[in-house]
């Protein structure tokens, strides 16, 4: 389960810094440093929260909502030092 909430903070993270931002870009046709943040798509502890809330309380049921506040936190502690 560990690995399950270490994976999904991680790919969070990964699609909010690479994958959301170039897609958002390229719809505001903006450069990305003249346009707001679009959350939870550009914030790596919004969409790790959001994203581990859908998948754990699918597959945990009210339990999830536990299982989703640690990826979101092990998403921010990602998103900041490394």
């Amino acid at each position: 389960m560990m690995t399950d909430i270490m994976g999904v903070a991680a790919l969070c993270v990964l699609l909010s810094r690479y994958f959301f931002p170039p897609i958002i870009s390229g719809i505001f046709k903006l450069d990305s440093r003249f346009r707001p943040t679009i959350k939870p798509f550009e914030c790596g502890f919004c969409l790790s929260w959001w994203t581990g809330l859908v998948w754990f309380v699918a597959e945990y049921g009210i339990y999830g909502i536990i299982y989703g506040a640690l990826c979101a936190i092990f998403g921010a502690l990602i998103d900041r030092y490394l």
